[in-house]
């Protein structure tokens, strides 16, 4: 099935319709998940999905309706709901389509070309060496409760009646493992993921060496008093902050006053230490893109430079509302999704200093692994109080492992308190972040 003729049939028979500006977005998908459990497969899925999802405006009311492709599809029920829900819309002056622009061409480093030869026994490799790599890197490690490979692979096509006609293809490939390290004593999970958008690029069996050693660090784990001390996230962990706070950087929050950076242009919002860049065109990143899912070209960008905040992600609806230009953030769930802001590649940019160089400057103090509770922060006030699990050190060595620990407080407080980034940086998805060292936390322990 071509898609790029359905999309022109969708687009020409909906503008025979007397609507004036109409949008198609097509997407055809294909995904391979293995697990596997005690070096045996416990599940081996193989899913597709193909769809249009057609978004049209008649004055300032905008209508919406999608629908799943097939051979013989009939698009005229897709035609039929779009136009006559635009009866039920509110009048938006900001309801708007936007206009072409030219994508620039370069190697984004997103497709491989040779992932569909890969074959179904080189796959369910690549998830036994994740499990195998695990298990052998430590005798304590006993269980693992779930270690799965995926791969998927994809084709956008965005076609509007402004002249544009936009495709792209996409490929991912992850693997991921969450297990049990038990010296008798005690026992302590781990877990840790990767991805690439190159099936060569995916070391599986790296992932499961490191969760492994991620649960053996924490065995023995016991508590540390009430303290004021500084703390080093680990990318995974300061991911884990973005990741909740993300919505602040969205103008559509801005806008709706849900956001804890509301007016703050232009102001301190973090330390000098810490500049946060997001990125459509970063090579290989997993929201990379030559252009966004509204067909606007995807750019670098920097919201927070050296702590000053210097701007918020626009679509071309919240753009148009500001009387600005969107930044290529304009981003869909799927094709029965319309286009919301969202980020591409957010990351902080990496620093100088190795994480040994941050663990001896921080002397005394918790390197923190992991986050408990994260989802109970809020994501408009920034206030969060959550469990904490990690490592103590005493003169830049590891003491003792902890568990049971916790920190409260606001993350912009957070972010001025920021004295080190480290050049560590790693994306856990589309999110990335170096290790961070914090100074003069409040560490709630027994």
């Amino acid at each position: 099935m071509n898609l790029k003729t359905i999309g022109k049939k969708i687009l020409e028979q909906t503008l025979g319709r007397g609507i004036t500006d109409v949008e198609v977005y097509l997407l055809n998908s294909r995904s391979t998940t293995i697990e596997v459990k005690q070096q045996k497969i416990d599940a081996f899925v193989k899913a597709g999905s193909m769809g249009a999802g057609l978004r049209l405006f008649r004055g300032n009311r905008m209508g919406f309706s999608y629908t799943s492709l097939s051979e013989g599809s009939d698009i005229h029920e897709v035609i039929e709901h779009a136009v006559s829900s635009v009866t039920y819309t509110q009048e938006d002056s900001n309801n708007i389509l936007p206009c072409l622009e030219p994508v620039s061409a370069g190697d984004l480093r997103i497709h491989d070309p040779g992932l569909n030869k890969v074959t179904e026994e080189e796959r369910i490799s690549r998830a036994m060496d994740l499990e195998k790599a695990a298990l052998n890197t430590d005798p304590r490690i006993k269980v693992t409760r779930k270690a799965g490979y995926r791969d998927s692979e994809f084709t956008s096509y965005i076609l509007n009646s402004r002249g544009a006609e936009l495709n792209y293809q996409g490929t991912s490939c992850s693997a991921s493992i969450m297990l049990m390290a038990s010296d008798g004593k005690d026992q302590q999970m781990g877990w840790d993921s990767d991805f690439s958008r190159f099936f060569s690029g995916l070391d599986a069996a790296e992932v499961g060496r490191r969760a492994a050693g991620n649960a053996v660090r924490l065995l023995g784990a016991g508590t540390v008093p009430t303290v004021r001390c500084p703390v080093l996230l680990t990318p995974y962990a300061a991911v884990s902050f973005l990741e909740v706070f993300i919505s602040a950087f969205s103008a559509d929050a801005v806008q709706k006053g849900k956001s804890l950076l509301k007016n703050r242009i232009g102001k301190k919002v973090a330390s000098d230490a810490f500049t946060l860049a997001d990125d459509g065109r970063l090579p290989g990143g997993l929201g990379t893109a030559p252009f966004d899912d509204e067909g606007i070209p995807t750019r670098h960008k920097l919201i927070i430079r050296e702590g000053v905040l210097e701007g918020f992600l626009h679509n071309t609806y919240t753009s148009a509302k500001e009387r600005c230009s969107s930044t290529g953030n304009g981003v869909r769930s799927g094709y029965a999704s319309i286009p919301h802001v969202g980020p591409t590649n957010l990351f902080v940019t990496g620093g100088t200093q190795s994480r040994e160089d941050l663990l001896k400057s921080m002397g005394k103090g918790l390197e923190i692994m992991e986050i408990l509770g994260m989802h109970t922060a809020n994501p408009i006030s920034g206030d969060f109080s959550v469990g904490v699990a990690g490592v103590w050190f005493e003169n830049g060595q590891p003491s003792h492992p902890v568990r049971g620990a916790a920190i409260a407080g606001n993350v912009l407080d957070l972010f001025m308190k920021i004295k080190g980034v480290g050049n560590d940086l790693r994306f856990y998805g589309a999110v990335g972040s170096p290790s961070l060292l914090i100074d003069n936390l409040s560490l709630s322990g027994s």
